[in-house]
């Protein structure tokens, strides 16, 4: 059977695995009824010691994976739902028939509907028969492919309880290979399982359950997030590592390298040496993911606090920050005093409607480089929005705000003596002083200081009309 592969470019990570799995499972069937039908050893058991894969079901296995293929596919039809879930059903039905053979006794079996007269011979010295605990598998999958769809929730979960019971019933026979324990993948005089046939069902199994991720238990394994991350790291290892030291550990045993105290001690020793180192590890990428998670939350906070114009705080970062400065003075006691002044850019519509709102765009930039080389780093500045800045500053003496003044008015004009612009920044400022002993809060500060602002404007206005030639925006 021959499934494309092009749906898994832009499937989503869970649609893809279910996808891959199904290949997978249809691929390892077509083998196997490939080697039966051109007697091609290699195929049919792996290696020459081992169990071949019983022809029915290497058939069942496909049926499965065109049931779970089709259930992935969007929009899908009625018509096809049904084909997905007569697949599903066959299987589940050939599976429980197969077992109610083994439990009563009843002669002939289903499994031998396919090549039969190759099935009666094989190295082994057993007639090729589908192993008890194979049917029991198949059984277990069909039946949660048919449910697996549900929009119940408890039938949801049944079909999920059906597919972890069948990856255990899968992977005891793989570890049962590995260690040469016959228990785990065979049962009592009937012939066991074959390996590929237990890693297909394994495959399978996950892909059914990631066809499903929501509300179930793939979900975390495929979040993209931080858990989803270090699921996807640790589970392997903490599934694979003690299979793997194990069968280390037995083989070097049977050896003859150490004995079964030294081999147990040396296995407990391995488990706790890389484990330890993994978790270790993984708690490095966590704190290097955490690490980058506060930079780009630092980033977006300044970048929701920063004015995008200016490069100077907005409203909402001078709030926020004025507010934590403010409270911080009043508890620690300094002795510094707090400045708040409010400025105002004159004549900025002027310079709109003059020159256009692209000079009067510049002419805010060259007013924030100014406020920027007249206060400390320290000190919060902020763009309030339109031609409105304020500035919360500290200082040691009492005569500071008529300082940061005057130091402000200077900077003001060098910058336009210096520029040489077709106007002149020209800025009207209120300054109010900050009381650590008073519980007011900012918005009240900055009204304060807006009124006094207001009225060192009407102030300014008064003296250009004496003398025009105060009043002129333009060189």
């Amino acid at each position: 059977m021959l499934i494309s592969t092009g749906a898994l470019s832009s499937a989503p990570r869970s649609v893809k695995a279910a996808l891959a799995a199904s290949i997978f499972t249809a691929a390892i069937g077509s083998l196997v009824l490939c080697g039966w039908l051109f007697d091609i050893e290699r195929l049919k058991r792996i290696l020459p010691t081992l169990v071949a894969m019983n022809p029915t079901t290497a058939v069942a296995f496909m049926l499965l994976a065109l049931s779970l293929w089709l259930s992935q596919k969007k929009d899908v039809s009625p018509g096809v739902l049904r084909a997905a879930k007569s697949c599903a059903a066959l299987v589940a039905l050939v599976g429980s028939f197969k077992l109610a053979q083994v439990i009563f006794g009843w002669p002939g079996g289903i499994d031998q509907l396919i090549f039969a007269d190759k099935l009666k011979v094989d190295p082994t010295g057993l007639p090729n028969r589908m192993a008890p605990n194979t049917a029991l598998n198949l059984a277990l999958l069909g039946c949660a492919l048919l449910l697996i769809n549900s929009r119940r929730r408890r039938v949801f979960h049944l079909a999920q309880a059906l597919v972890i019971t069948s990856l255990i019933g899968s992977l005891l026979p793989i570890i049962g290979y590995l260690y040469g324990a016959k228990l785990f993948y065979g049962i009592g005089n009937f012939i066991p399982m074959a390996a590929h046939t237990a890693f297909t069902l394994l495959v399978l199994g996950t892909g059914i359950l990631s066809s499903r991720p929501a509300g179930g238990l793939m979900l975390p394994l495929m979040d993209r997030g931080v858990s989803g991350l270090m699921l996807r790291r640790l589970l392997p290892a903490v599934i694979g590592l003690p299979i793997f030291i194990g069968w280390l550990r037995l083989e070097g045993q049977q050896q003859g390298f150490y004995n079964n105290e030294l081999g147990v001690a040396l296995m407990v020793a391995a488990h706790i040496l890389i484990l330890t180192a993994l978790v270790w590890w993984s708690s490095f990428q966590l704190l290097s993911i955490d690490a980058r998670r506060k930079e780009a939350e630092t980033q977006l906070r300044d970048l929701t606090l920063t004015d995008d114009l200016t490069g100077l705080r907005n409203r909402r970062g001078f709030l926020l920050l004025a507010e934590h400065e403010i409270k911080l003075a009043r508890h620690q006691r300094t002795g510094l005093t707090l400045w708040l002044l409010f400025a105002d850019l004159d004549g900025l519509k002027q310079i709109n409607d003059s020159l256009g709102h692209d000079a009067g765009s510049q002419a805010i930039v060259h007013m924030g480089t100014v406020l920027k080389q007249t206060f400390r780093e320290s000190d919060v500045i902020a763009r309030l929005g339109g031609d409105e800045f304020a500035i919360l500053a500290m200082s040691n003496s009492g005569d500071s705000g008529s300082i940061m003044l005057s130091r402000l008015q200077e900077n003001v004009r060098a910058f336009n003596l210096r520029e040489k612009l077709a106007y002149r920044l020209s800025v009207s400022v209120g300054v109010t002083r900050i009381d650590s002993d008073q519980a007011a809060s900012v918005e009240a500060v900055l009204k304060e200081a807006d009124q006094a602002m207001y009225a060192e404007k009407r102030r300014r206005k008064k003296n250009s009309n004496l003398n025009p030639s105060l009043g002129n925006q333009f060189a």
